[in-house]
């Protein structure tokens, strides 16, 4: 299987971002690996286009600043980060238009977007080093994130939105936006949908 090392790989990764932002008052910061360990070829691309994709998506926001991009890499992942000071308006659909979650789902990854209105998003991609199948990627409520899962469980106890929200000391519309992610993730088209794969996976 063809590598890639780490540290250059990431290298690439700054050698392409940085054209995007000639023209433009954002300040970006980068946050190497700070290892030259051997990613798979396939990781390593991905990890690139990933990057490359979400800062195009961060780009198209008004009031952007500044974005940090980093790679972090243990025994068994390499994660992407991406983090702006932008509106907080990235949602996990909003990114399927640049191919961000079609790649991520290619590698049987996870993708994690934390946003908050008015103070910025933070998008965590998280791609396995081995296969997917490797990955154990039969877990069906694999693609949600901490937070995720909390507002699911609450959901799937039969309770409304608002509700929710007193219970997980989160504003209502911050419940909806997690809703909207859970059903965007699980692919699925209703609450109930979404309810009934959480407890078969109970």
């Amino acid at each position: 299987m063809a590598e890639e090392p780490a540290d250059q790989a990431f290298t690439r990764l700054e050698e392409s971002l940085r054209p995007l932002l000639r023209h433009s008052e954002v300040r970006l910061a980068l946050a190497p690996p700070g290892t030259a360990r051997r990613l798979p070829a396939d990781v390593a691309h991905a990890g690139r286009a990933i990057g490359r994709g979400l800062l195009l998506a961060v780009l198209e926001q008004d009031g952007v600043d500044r974005v940090h991009v980093g790679w972090r890499l243990d025994d068994t992942t390499l994660r992407v980060s991406v983090r702006d000071d932008g509106p907080g308006a990235l949602s996990y659909c909003s990114l399927g238009r640049r191919r961000v979650t079609e790649r991520v789902e290619a590698l049987g990854g996870r993708l994690d977007v934390d946003a908050v209105e008015g103070w910025g998003t933070t998008v965590t991609v998280s791609l396995p080093l081995g296969t997917k199948e490797s990955a154990g990627a039969a877990d069906p409520l694999a693609p949600l994130g901490a937070r995720e899962l909390e507002v699911l469980g609450e959901l799937a106890r039969g309770r409304r939105n608002r509700d929710i929200a007193e219970r997980l000391h989160i504003s209502e519309s911050t419940v909806k936006f997690h809703v909207a992610n859970i059903l965007a993730k699980l692919g699925v088209g209703s609450r109930g949908e979404a309810a009934a794969r959480f407890h078969a996976a109970a």
